[in-house]
């Protein structure tokens, strides 16, 4: 899939008008491929009563277009004006076209009784109030023409992006409009792909409006959807000729007294992802809880403090691992101190392969995140928006609405692949790429899930994937199989103990 930001799109029409395909044309387009995939999904407009909301903005002069096809094509239309007599030149043009050909056109403010009472007969409702320029919340009266929108027993159908849904990050204001259909101009934009926007959205279809391929081949996309193809693409058969060194060593620093599942999720999770040897290193209070639970694994008996987390001491006894080791996670149940910061850092200077750094890993280096510049390896990190606003030091709103710049000001500031967990889990590399993750579910939020993933992640880096992979393989098929716990356990029922086995009835479909 396509995926632009909204700077990007705008520099595409910018590029498009200066060389000839004007934004009038461009418009002209965006009008006549959402009304032909109108018309598509429901086979015949002939006699079909249309309401086209339509704002001041480019939005609204698309909804013009809209308009003025379906009408050309024998649907009976009403344009209600919201906010006026357009404001660009384009719009202008495409309202005069529909003052021509005689179009019912409303004003909102002024038929707003009228407006309610011709809802009741519309079979149809076109959202083109504002596209993707929105941002905040609705001011009066677009507040009343969304609840209006909502209310009617209509199918709505949003022009690029429902309106109240910022496109750049998926938030919806309070009353957004909820599309059935959502027809995306050129491309899909961030808004579509994050939640809670993607749910606002409805079905999405993206719409090619003409833009030259010589502009398109000029704006490199850096934003990319995951999916199937990419990801089993990317997972390599085993060779019959091969044995556990083949899969490569994996060294879990994880557990302490309050957290010993941590420990045992990360583990069996790393195993099931194809890892040849896992070995725990924590605790011996914490061994000696999970060693039963997860037999295939070795363990790395360590040196405990009072409070139950690994000592500093440890360090000693962890060296010959980690400079020998094919991978390193920390930070799963880790606890927090002045010791597992401590150690974090001294995994980061001295670790030979990639350092995967999860949890209380993380919130122990958030003082001095710099440290994650001494790893040899680009190291990964999988905070969830929460540890990700201590990182940064900034709020937890703030971090929620601009978690794709976040995440990847973060990777290139720390050389780092940043996997920032969420509803809409975001993948960020240091060269500015972008990752949206397509599964998932809500059964995911529970304790343990971002163990299991850290462990998936980990597993993969183990095995000698680049960084890349190892999120976006880990996170896509940590979600695919918590999806298909789903279907047979419930959302509600599902435990993230569940996820590795149902990663293997995936992995064996596939012959993996």
């Amino acid at each position: 899939m396509k995926i632009l930001t909204v700077e990007q799109m705008k520099a595409e029409e910018r590029l498009s008008d200066e060389m000839g395909v004007t934004y009038q044309r461009l418009m002209e387009n965006a009008g006549c491929a959402a009304a032909s995939f109108i018309r598509k999904t429901l086979s015949t407009v002939a006699g079909r009563n249309f309401m086209i909301f339509c704002g001041s903005g480019n939005n609204g002069g698309d909804g013009f277009v809209v308009a003025r096809k379906l009408f050309e094509e024998g649907a009976n239309v009403i344009v209600v004006l919201c906010g006026g007599i357009p404001r660009s030149d384009e719009a202008k043009y495409m309202y005069n076209c529909l003052i021509q050909a005689e179009i019912t056109m409303l004003d909102f403010d002024m038929d707003r009784k009228k407006v309610d009472e011709l809802l009741d007969g519309a079979d149809i409702i076109i959202d083109a109030v504002f596209g993707t320029g929105f941002s905040g919340e609705f001011r009066s009266p677009y507040d009343e023409v969304a609840e209006m929108m909502n209310s009617a027993l209509s199918v709505r159908i949003s022009l690029d992006i429902p309106s109240g849904v910022n496109a750049e990050t998926g938030i919806a204001a309070k009353g957004s409009v909820k599309a059935n259909f959502t027809v995306a101009f050129e491309a899909a934009k961030p808004g579509h792909l994050l939640l809670p926007g993607k749910e606002y959205c409805g079905k999405t279809e993206v719409v090619d409006i003409g833009i030259p391929h010589e502009v398109k081949a000029q704006i490199e996309q850096n934003c990319f959807m995951t999916g199937e193809d990419m990801v089993f693409s990317s997972i390599r058969k085993r060779p019959r000729f091969s044995n556990k060194g083949t899969y490569g060593k994996l060294l879990c620093i994880t557990g302490s007294s309050n957290f010993p599942g941590a420990a045992a999720l990360s583990a069996f999770g790393a195993m099931r992802s194809g890892a040849g040897i896992t070995t725990v290193a924590t605790t011996e209070k914490v061994v000696s809880i999970i060693a039963s639970r997860i037999p295939e694994a070795t363990f790395l008996p360590l040196p405990e403090n009072p409070d139950g987390t690994i000592s500093a001491e440890a360090k000693e006894k962890l060296l010959p691992y980690i400079e020998k080791y094919d991978a390193v996670l920390i930070g799963c149940g880790l606890g927090r101190g002045k010791d597992i910061a401590e150690l974090v850092g001294f995994v980061l200077e001295n670790a030979s392969g990639t350092v995967v750094i999860d949890a209380d890993g993380l919130n122990c280096i958030s003082e001095d995140p710099s440290v994650l510049k001494k790893a040899k390896e680009i190291p990964i990190i999988t905070p969830h928006i929460g540890e990700m606003a201590r990182f940064c030091g900034i709020s937890i709103p703030e971090t929620v609405e601009n978690r794709i710049s976040i995440a990847s000001d973060a990777a290139k500031k720390y050389d780092a692949i940043v996997v920032l967990k969420d509803s809409s889990t975001v993948i960020a590399e240091p060269n500015g790429d972008v990752y949206f993750n397509s599964t998932g579910n809500p059964g995911l939020s529970k304790g343990g899930s971002g163990d299991c993933l850290a462990g998936m992640i980990a597993s993969f880096a183990a095995q000698g994937y680049i960084e890349t992979a190892c999120a976006v393989c880990g996170v896509y098929l940590h979600g695919l199989a918590a999806d298909r716990a789903a279907e047979e356990l419930s959302e509600y029922g599902m435990l993230p103990s569940d996820i590795p086995n149902y990663l293997c009835k995936i992995l064996a479909e596939r012959n993996l």
